[in-house]
């Protein structure tokens, strides 16, 4: 208990707030530094054969956004805001004809594997030529079948040549975000994970990693003996077809007493589950009580899941989700107020205060 308030204390101090800054600047110092790299020593050694990342994210957790600057003498005919659709362009094992190439596509490259993705030419004010793209990752979502794994990234141009013009992209163009939100590099429909990032060399790469398992918050139900909180099951097995119910463990915080609850399934969803919360008959209404949910590993093993709100692209969960409070009757006649709240990490926890007074 010691141990946790000064945790506690040291995360809230004055001291800490400053080393939050300087991890700031040192962040910005090094993206400054990572940009004059790219632009006095890679796109030079490059000799006119990359483009220029200017912007590239993973924004959705599933769409990839890019732009970049093609160098100077690289033949472009047509370029214009509207030569190329967004559509992706992937060969067809059944040979039937393919719609006709854009003038630009992304490539995406890993081993011997080469997967292409339409792109736009856009003319700049300054005459300079740009390529856009919008790709969305996954063939089971519908867009490009990319797999785990890292893949390299590069632009394939048709200049009206036999051969097309091929360009490696360099720099990560990441852009800083200082708001309350963060790109959302996990796909919320398939768990699986895309992150952007650099080769040795400075070339940009995507690594797409395999999903993990997770216990989203659906809902929090209110009721005036306690609640049942709604949840989905992300992740490796997270349908339990013909397997026993998830048990989630009540783990107060403070004295660590730890209650065991069976969840049961939710119609016409096999990831969806509730559990039912008497807080009335578990609450000690002579103390404040915090109390959080995990999941019990199943018999595969593995860590607990902690319940919670883990799939946002929110800096600060705590202070953007807050459910409302809701009050509950304890065994002894007390009223207790009940307040949902979500930690740094996204774990839902239940905070419990007895009320002074005898009203609810």
């Amino acid at each position: 208990m010691i141990k946790k308030s000064a945790g506690i204390a040291l995360r809230r101090s004055p001291a800490m707030k400053v080393g939050a800054s300087v991890r700031r600047r040192a962040a910005a110092g090094l993206a400054s530094g990572r940009s004059t790299l790219v632009d006095s020593v890679l796109m030079p050694a490059a000799q006119g054969s990359a483009a220029r990342v200017q912007y590239a994210a993973v924004l959705d957790g599933h769409t990839l956004n890019l732009r970049a600057l093609l160098p100077a003498g690289v033949p472009v005919p047509g370029a214009d805001a509207s030569s190329a659709s967004d559509a992706s362009d992937t060969s067809d094992a059944s040979g039937a004809a393919a719609p006709a190439p854009a003038r630009a596509h992304v490539l995406f490259i890993s081993g011997g594997t080469r997967i292409r993705a339409a792109a736009r030419l856009h003319r700049e004010r300054d005459g300079q030529t740009s390529v856009q793209a919008t790709v969305l990752l996954g063939e089971d979502i519908g867009g490009v079948p990319v797999t785990l794994g890292r893949w390299t990234l590069g632009l394939e141009l048709d200049s009206g040549s036999p051969a097309p013009v091929r360009l490696q992209l360099i720099g990560d163009g990441a852009p800083a975000y200082g708001g309350p939100t963060r790109p959302l590099d996990t796909c919320v429909r398939t768990g699986r994970r895309h992150r952007l990032g650099l080769t040795p060399a400075g070339r940009l790469r995507l690594t797409i990693a395999p999903a993990v398992a997770r216990a989203e918050v659906l809902r929090v139900n209110r009721a005036f003996t306690g609640t049942s909180v709604l949840f989905a099951v992300y992740g490796p097995d997270a349908a339990r077809d013909g397997a026993a119910p998830p048990v989630v463990e009540l783990v107060e915080q403070q004295s660590r007493t730890v209650l065991r609850h069976t969840a049961e399934p939710l119609p016409a969803d096999a990831t969806a589950w509730r559990v039912t919360l008497p807080l009335g008959r578990l609450l000690d209404a002579s103390a404040r009580q915090t109390w959080s949910l995990r999941l019990v590993p199943g018999p595969r093993g593995g860590k607990p899941l902690e319940i919670g709100r883990h799939g946002h692209d929110l800096r600060s969960p705590r202070k953007v989700l807050t459910p409302p409070k809701f009050t509950v009757r304890a065994e002894d006649g007390t009223f207790v107020e009940v307040k949902p709240q979500y930690t740094r990490r996204g774990a839902l926890q239940l905070v419990c205060t007895p009320r002074k007074s005898g009203t609810p």
